[in-house]
């Protein structure tokens, strides 16, 4: 009998196991369920990298309210395995006590996943990085979910990053010899502390970032969009195939909008000169040159600070040694020799951004080892103001950088280091000149044309708004075109829905021609047989004049309405779109909008009220040639908008030069309006009107205030284009083409697709910049500061009296 009974547990218990193994694998609904998780054994789970990578840093580095790039490395022990991978970015908020009061979510992006049986892998995706309401927030955590086709779940946990300041930006240097970098990781030019006993404040202007080159894909983003939060790269000594196609043109991209490229030297500028960006070069190199000591002793002699000692040691040396080496070549059109620099550093400019290239190795000791070195780079390669150490009694409140001192000095306890004529040591303007005017640009109110803006942007940039927790560039649904766009659709999209009364009136009316009007007719003409046949051609005609009125065609279920601005600078092809659409839709339906390439991002925007779906919307990339933002969810009679934005081709370029404006692009520019801003503030504009597909002009100006842009144009578009030829919208010494394209530009595609589409698309044209502004170096050195206090010590001992004091 026990041993029946044991049989019959075994018999009975076996398969409630197995169901219930079963169940780890698959939820009951059919799909994976939060709580199924696989066994961890199953897989090895890799770090997650934050693009740009740097290879030596604890935690990796995120920029709040920027989209980014990063990858998740996985490998599958237990056979073949496909899915997806859920990731989710989400910044932890703290109170002033360091406490945890909410989070706030990104949105969440899905890839395809591909495991072969052993092999570890990594899964590049993009994401946004959540902006919390201020800097507080100090962590932000990148979570994500590996879900098996087989089902089953495989939770990667949430790795920790740190959130990048407000005025911080990544200085991403690519080279195959990382320790000659360290200086550049400690420099007073890329971070700063200073205080006194009561308070220490740490400003960080750049986060040097140098990603390990191993022979595989360098971890960069693949397009412009995800390099918001770059303010210089600086190519040393990479291969030329280190950087996919895909990589290059982001970086050409982002140096027209505002990046800062610098090419190292004999061995970047022969790498680079081997891939697409040789066009940015200034100097095409032919060969290796000796360096000429007398030009290099008078850019040091040209851009030493006042108090250097180092100075004539350095002279001496680099006109005593000689095998050093130089890059000799062929100068580019629109290249030219930096001042002071004896042509030994070349810059050309593009749009916003410039290429520097110094024909010398800027890690040579002859350079590192003068003590005017720190004020070089920030001055002549970052282009960024003087500044000036002083030594504060109070509290320090702003500061930017860490002294290069002589290992016996040490710093003043109150030692500040401020932009000279302020009291700002840190500010975004200043540490990057990458601007995206959808997000960031400030346009002068239709009202106050003539006066002042009524909101001033950073002390160096005017024009230019900075968010207090994203900075520049940061992903922004209420900048001032933003909101200029979201107005006037919220008051010109969607469909007009007939009111009670407008039903009755057409009813009454239908009823009157139908009975009495159509008998009296047919009655009067004697065939009043006729009337029978003239009720379905009433009923037609009637409810197409139904339909008219109401704006709401036979069978129409959805409505698209999309305005559309596009950012290029002359002499480029391709252009930063921004497009803002409101979806409506008569019954519910959930939307894909798909990309062409990777060239593109899409949200809801961010404030908007619940949209009464409950569905969440999801980035879902690697599914197709671009990224698509899928199950956005549109309620019945509801209007929904989403904001857009991509990098397109125009087909051609937009020139301009001797005051001739040439149209090369695919589309015909309508309504222009070209507007100049002196340096004495200024302001001419010339109405150009329609210019055609490979049509020029030439561009005649007069007072802005003699000309009458064109108004009433489709929806209400003509509102955002007067405040873009505004007098403060513009910066000095600046020139740009105000226009609009008729419809929209190709490249999102939406479905499913509505019978109604309105489309206008704004164009901003950059056609002159602002000159960059005058080197000026340093006021003074940190050593100076060290030494008078070491020298204030020795005096006030014993033997000694005190006559350091001023």
């Amino acid at each position: 009998m026990p041993r029946f009974a044991f049989y019959l547990y075994i018999l009975l218990t076996v398969p409630l196991i197995v169901g219930c193994e079963g169940c780890r694998q698959v939820s009951t609904s059919g799909g994976p369920s939060e709580n199924d998780k696989a066994p961890k054994e199953a897989y090895s789970v890799g770090a997650t990298l934050g693009y740009p990578a740097d290879q030596n840093a604890t935690f990796g580095a995120l920029k709040p309210g920027h989209w980014m790039s990063a990858e998740q490395s996985l490998r599958s022990n237990q056979g073949d395995q496909r899915g997806e991978l859920h990731t989710q970015a989400t910044a932890i908020l703290r109170d002033r006590d360091l406490n945890q009061i909410g989070t706030v979510n990104s949105i969440k992006t899905v890839r395809p996943v591909v495991l072969p049986e052993g092999q570890m892998r990594g899964f590049d995706f993009r994401f946004h990085v959540p902006l919390p309401s201020s800097e507080s927030s100090r962590r932000i955590s990148l979570s994500s979910r590996m879900v098996p086709s087989s089902g089953g779940i495989l939770d990667t946990g949430g790795q920790p990053f740190v959130a990048l300041d407000a005025s911080e930006y990544f200085f991403v240097v690519l080279t195959t010899r990382p320790d000659r970098f360290t200086r550049f990781q400690t420099a007073n030019w890329a971070s700063f502390q200073s205080g006194n006993v009561d308070r220490e404040v740490r400003y960080n202007n750049y986060r040097v970032v140098v990603p390990k080159v191993d022979g595989s894909i360098l971890p960069l983003p693949d397009t412009m969009l995800d390099m918001s939060s770059f303010a210089v790269i600086f190519w040393d000594d990479v291969s030329a195939d280190a950087l996919t196609p895909m990589q290059q043109s982001a970086i050409a991209d982002w140096v027209r909008f505002g990046g800062r490229f610098i090419i190292n030297g004999a061995d970047g500028s022969d790498a680079v000169a081997n891939t697409s960006l040789l066009e940015l070069m200034p100097l095409e190199p032919t060969s290796n040159i000796e360096l000429d000591g007398k030009s290099a002793a008078e850019m040091m002699e040209n851009h030493s600070v006042e108090s250097d000692r180092s100075l004539a040691k350095q002279r001496n040396l680099v006109l005593s040694e000689s095998s050093r080496i130089a890059v000799d070549g062929r100068l580019n059109s629109g290249a030219e020799p930096l001042e002071g620099t004896a042509s030994l550093v070349l810059r050309k400019p593009f749009g916003r951004g410039a290429v520097i290239q110094p024909r010398f190795d800027l890690l040579d000791s002859w350079i590192q080892d003068w003590e005017s070195y720190d004020s070089f780079v920030n001055n002549v390669i970052l282009n960024r103001p003087a500044r000036n150490f002083v030594v504060s009694q109070s509290a320090p409140s702003f500061s930017d950088g860490v002294g290069s001192l002589d290992e016996n000095e040490v710093f003043p306890e109150d030692l500040e280091l401020t932009f000279t004529g302020t009291r700002i040591g840190s500010d975004a303007a200043a540490n990057t000149q990458f601007r995206l005017s959808s997000r960031d640009a400030i346009l002068s109110q239709l009202d106050n044309q003539q006066g002042e803006s009524k909101e001033a942007g950073s002390i160096f940039d005017r024009t230019y708004r900075v968010d207090g927790v994203g900075g520049l560039a940061s992903w922004n649904d209420n900048s001032d075109i933003m909101q200029q766009m979201t107005d006037t659709l919220t008051s010109e999209a969607g469909i007009e829905i007939p009111d009670s009364a407008l039903v009755i009136r057409s009813l009454l009316i239908y009823l009157i021609v139908l009975v009495p009007i159509n008998y009296i007719v047919f009655r009067l003409m004697n065939r009043l047989e006729y009337a029978w046949f003239a009720v379905p051609v009433i009923a037609v005609i009637g409810a197409a004049l139904a339909a008219r009125q109401a704006r709401l065609d036979i069978g129409f279920a959805r409505s698209n309405t999309e305005i559309a601005f596009a950012e290029v600078y002359a002499g480029y092809p391709r252009a930063h779109l921004t497009r803002l659409m409101g979806i409506y839709n008569s019954l519910s339906s959930r939307y894909e909008l798909q990309f062409p390439t990777a060239d593109g991002i899409a949200m809801p925007l961010i404030d908007e009220v619940d949209p009464g779906t409950g569905i969440q919307p999801a980035f879902h990339v690697s599914f197709a040639e671009g990224p698509a933002l899928v199950d956005f969810a549109v309620a019945s009679n509801r209007m929904r908008f989403v904001h857009c934005e991509e990098m397109v081709d125009l087909g051609g370029k937009v020139t301009f030069s001797n005051d001739e404006l040439v149209n090369d692009s695919d589309h015909e520019l309508m309504d222009g309006v070209v507007v100049r801003r002196g340096p004495d503030g200024r302001t001419e504009a010339a109405v150009i009107g329609s210019l055609s597909q490979g049509e020029s002009t030439a561009v005649n100006y007069v007072p802005i205030n003699q000309i009458s842009p064109t108004v009433d144009l489709p929806l209400k578009i003509d509102a955002l284009m007067q405040r873009l030829i505004a007098k403060d919208s513009l910066p000095l010494d600046s020139t740009r083409l105000v226009c609009r394209i008729e419809g929209r530009i190709d490249g999102l595609n939406i479905s499913p697709s509505a019978s109604q589409s309105i489309t206008q698309t704004v164009m901003l044209v950059h056609l002159e910049q602002p000159p960059f502004p005058t080197l000026e170096t340093d006021r003074n050195l940190a050593s100076s500061f060290a030494r008078s206090v070491k020298a204030k010590d020795v005096a006030e001992t014993p033997s000694g009296t005190d006559d350091t004091k001023n």
